[in-house]
């Protein structure tokens, strides 16, 4: 299996990938083609990418989310979400309303819609994330996996600017 590092370009999955012409399977705690997306010490694995699905649909699992990890409170402008908790709680604030959600559990956020998430388990929880349209959302999370190293805060001005340069705009603090 071809392995991409992605700290060298942020444009490694859609240019490089044609659309399968056949099934495929991508085993558990791997990514498509072995590409690592780390946030802190939470591993996004996708396993569907955007150019799979002539950019209609992309797919990541993302392990060990722990407590006090989850995103800012943010939009997206062109692209719908959709998670599955596969294990542990988490909560969810989506607009205004703050959902509890558990194993099996699924959200559709769609775009132009608040929201952001946090871990509120006993371990650590893992999720299934959809997004969709999918066009080059893969780029979007390696660009900020190399801001979330999990030392400490990031850079939050050039952490607005990846997400404004993917049609999203941070706008506020996480859940705490």
């Amino acid at each position: 299996m071809e392995h991409l590092n992605l700290a060298e370009t942020a444009d490694t999955f859609s240019p490089k990938h044609i659309t399968p012409e056949k099934g495929f399977k991508i085993r558990a705690l791997e990514s498509r083609f072995n590409e690592k997306i780390i946030f802190g010490n939470t591993p996004i694995d996708f396993k569907l990418l955007s150019s799979d699905t002539e950019e209609g649909l992309s797919v990541f699992i993302s392990t060990n989310n722990q407590k006090g990890f989850g995103p800012p409170l943010h939009i997206h402008y062109t692209f719908d979400e959709f998670f599955c908790v596969l294990e542990g709680r988490f909560l969810f604030q989506v607009g205004d309303e703050m959902l509890q959600m558990e194993k099996g559990d699924s959200l559709f956020i769609p775009r132009n819609v608040k929201h952001c998430f946090d871990y509120n388990g006993e371990t650590s929880g893992n999720l299934l994330v959809g997004m969709l349209p999918g066009k080059g959302l893969e780029n979007y999370f390696a660009d900020m996996g190399k801001l979330l190293t999990g030392q400490g805060m990031p850079d939050m001005v050039a952490l607005q600017a990846v997400y404004k340069s993917h049609n999203s705009e941070i706008l506020g603090p996480p859940i705490k």
